[in-house]
């Protein structure tokens, strides 16, 4: 008598947990919002340093200040040089006086060598002599090239239209080739990089719409590209983005974009017999599928029909399947 009490007892409460509802896929599907920094950069910016050596005598740009293509950025002084480009003229001079020279006496001396007064021997000599000062002045008027081309890089000009990001010399310092004098920015070309989690970036690239976040502003973005390349300590890729609006360089914020592949609630996953998975209707009875994919407390990515029922109401009440109703 006293078992017979007993299993009435438990009787209901194994009818409750028989008792089950179902709902599509496509009502309890989610679509998770990824989210990556994110910062706007300039396509183009440059280390602007010195050529030659000399002292700073002229740094007009200040920080922030936009300068033209060919604008002048800064001024060596140029004394030394104009002295080198002079001297080079002058050995040009000089040389170029002394072909016509060698020009004048070697039409001599065919002259002579025509009515035999002059050997073959004399008159070959005499065209070498020409010959070697045509090429002494031809490298003079190399070096006289070269003096220009040092001249003029006392002067630095913007290599394309841009602004001043930061200056790192002052007019009175001394400069040798190579020593940074300002940093300078294109501000008409500019990219979105973003550092994407590797096992991320096939959701980056199907979402099909991506915004860039920053404080109050919500940019939309394009897709230009995505690095092939792993960074082996984030284990992150870099894609690229155009800016559809105006944005300066600098800013930060964050990529979002919306995952088209849908996920399965958190709340959705159980456990049962140590492996995680989700309780599907087939054929009007609970079967339990496996999902070794899933991580505890985060939604799961899973490849369902929107038309796949799903066990609401007394899932977790479920260990064996078992047949009930469905809505």
């Amino acid at each position: 008598m006293k078992a017979l009490l007993a299993l009435l007892c438990l009787l209901p409460a194994a009818l409750s947990a028989a008792e089950w509802t179902s709902r599509p896929f496509a009502e309890i599907a989610v679509h998770p919002e990824f989210r990556a920094p994110a910062e706007v950069v300039a396509v183009n910016e440059a280390n602007i340093a010195a050529e030659v050596s000399g002292r700073i005598d002229y740094l007009p740009a200040r920080v922030g200040e936009r300068v033209g293509k060919g604008g002048e950025l800064a001024r060596i002084d140029p004394a030394s040089y104009r002295v080198e480009l002079d001297r080079a003229r002058a050995q040009v001079e000089l040389l170029a006086n002394r072909v016509k020279l060698a020009e004048a006496q070697l039409a001599q001396t065919e002259a002579l060598a025509a009515r035999g007064f002059i050997s073959s021997d004399g008159l070959r000599v005499k065209r070498t002599e020409l010959a070697v000062l045509q090429s002494e002045l031809a490298a003079t008027r190399q070096g006289l090239e070269a003096a220009r081309l040092q001249l003029s890089r006392t002067v630095i000009r913007a290599p394309y239209a841009g602004v001043v990001r930061e200056r790192l010399a002052s007019v009175g310092d001394l400069a040798a080739p190579g020593t940074p004098l300002l940093v300078f920015a294109a501000d008409d070309g500019v990219e979105v990089r973003a550092r994407v989690p590797a096992a991320h970036i096939d959701s980056m690239r199907a979402a099909g719409a991506w915004r860039l976040v920053a404080g109050s502003r919500e940019l939309p973005l394009k897709l230009l590209r995505v690095s092939p390349l792993v960074s082996a300590a984030g284990q992150v890729q870099v894609a690229v983005f155009a800016a559809r609006d105006g944005v300066p360089p600098g800013l930060a914020g964050e990529l979002r974009w919306v995952s088209p592949q849908p996920y399965l609630p958190a709340s959705w996953v159980l456990q049962r017999d140590g492996a995680s998975g989700v309780w599907l209707v087939r054929d009007g009875r609970p079967v339990f599928e496996p999902l070794p994919q899933a991580e505890a407390g985060r939604p799961v990515a899973v490849k369902l029909a929107p038309e796949t029922l799903l066990v609401d109401e007394g899932r977790h009440g479920l260990d064996l399947p078992a047949t009930g109703a469905s809505r």
